[in-house]
């Protein structure tokens, strides 16, 4: 579509298990539109970090089954070989994982694992794969003299810097964050935050973050997606979303978020009651249903995404509406 860099419909992926298939991800729908920051939040275990593994193919083809499409510059990402896909990964699409420790190499420096990003995509020269890893620690916010470092030697927040280098050395046009503040302090979550709106505004690129923290989505995002059990719930602006969510879920989610006010230590913060449904046996209808205040007859079927007007969409059978008034679970 135009004005979309990536568009994924009826995303679904499932895990063959020792207890059975697990439903990871069911007929997930998300657009991500050229130089935004879209963000993508949920519980842990809800399947975003699954989703964002099967755009690249980096699951385990033995034990997973992907359906749906993903179209990418007109190509659906899910149709292609491993070797399509190489030439994709990391040149046209990057990511960031969570986690550099466990990402970067312990035996390269940290400039030695720049320029193999660089030379799996480019034939340069050796000198010119220096200057460039140099070019790139720099404009990340380290000093040149970190090429020489392990990553052993660096701090979590000079990880992440070096993992953030090494993801835009081909200049991709949309970067995929998962959960890259995770395994920092917040003073250092901050500075990283700031580093991808700045690298998004200079090098017009498109990012997925992928977060659990509303937070940094009000901080960051353009849009966001919520996504729970497996589904998106609800897309909105995001300064839409977190003052009149549509969708109980995200709603209850923001409700949940500590706010600094008079007497907060002494009353003790809201919680989502019940637990998220077990993915090897997922529900019929609306999964978030059992825990829903707004839940009715109509969610024993599965909601469709309806579009609610000025680029919203909530799958809910009883979206909550702009007055915010709750009827319960009586609509019928």
């Amino acid at each position: 579509m135009i004005g979309e860099v990536l568009t994924v419909k009826d995303l679904s992926c499932d895990f063959l298990t020792l207890e059975g298939i697990v439903y990871a991800v069911g007929g997930v729908n998300l657009s991500i539109r050229r130089g935004e920051i879209h963000g993508l939040v949920g519980e842990s275990g809800c399947g975003k970090s699954v989703s964002s593994r099967a755009l690249l193919g980096l699951l385990d083809k033995k034990h997973s089954r992907i359906r749906g499409h993903a179209w990418f510059d007109g190509r659906d990402l899910l149709t292609l070989d491993e070797r399509e896909l190489r030439a994709i990964r990391g040149r046209r699409i990057s990511m960031i994982f969570q986690d550099p420790q466990n990402s970067l190499s312990p035996l390269e420096r940290a400039g030695k694992q720049i320029e193999e990003a660089m030379a799996n995509h480019f034939d340069l020269s050796r000198k010119e794969l220096r200057r460039r890893a140099g070019a790139l620690l720099e404009r990340v916010g380290l000093h040149r003299e970190a090429a020489r470092q392990y990553p052993f030697e660096l701090s979590g927040g000079m990880q992440q810097r070096v993992m953030i280098a090494q993801a835009i050395s081909c200049a991709p046009e949309l970067l995929i964050a998962d959960e890259p503040t995770t395994a920092i302090d917040v003073t250092i979550q901050a500075q990283v935050l700031n580093l991808l709106k700045t690298l998004r505004r200079e090098l017009s690129l498109s990012v997925l973050l992928i977060t659990h923290n509303f937070a940094v989505v009000a901080e960051t995002c353009d849009r966001v997606s919520v996504m729970y059990a497996g589904h998106i719930v609800e897309t909105a602006p995001t300064r839409d979303l977190i003052q009149n969510a549509a969708h109980p879920y995200s709603k209850a989610l923001i409700d949940c978020i500590p706010r600094g006010r008079a007497g907060a230590g002494t009353n003790p913060l809201p919680v989502i009651p019940g637990f998220p449904p077990r993915l090897y046996d997922p529900p019929a209808g609306c999964p978030f249903a059992p825990r829903c205040n707004r839940a009715g007859p109509a969610c024993r079927v599965l909601p469709p995404n309806t579009d609610l007007g000025n680029g919203r969409y909530a799958a809910c059978h009883y979206p909550i509406p702009a007055d915010g008034v709750s009827p319960g679970r009586d609509h019928e």
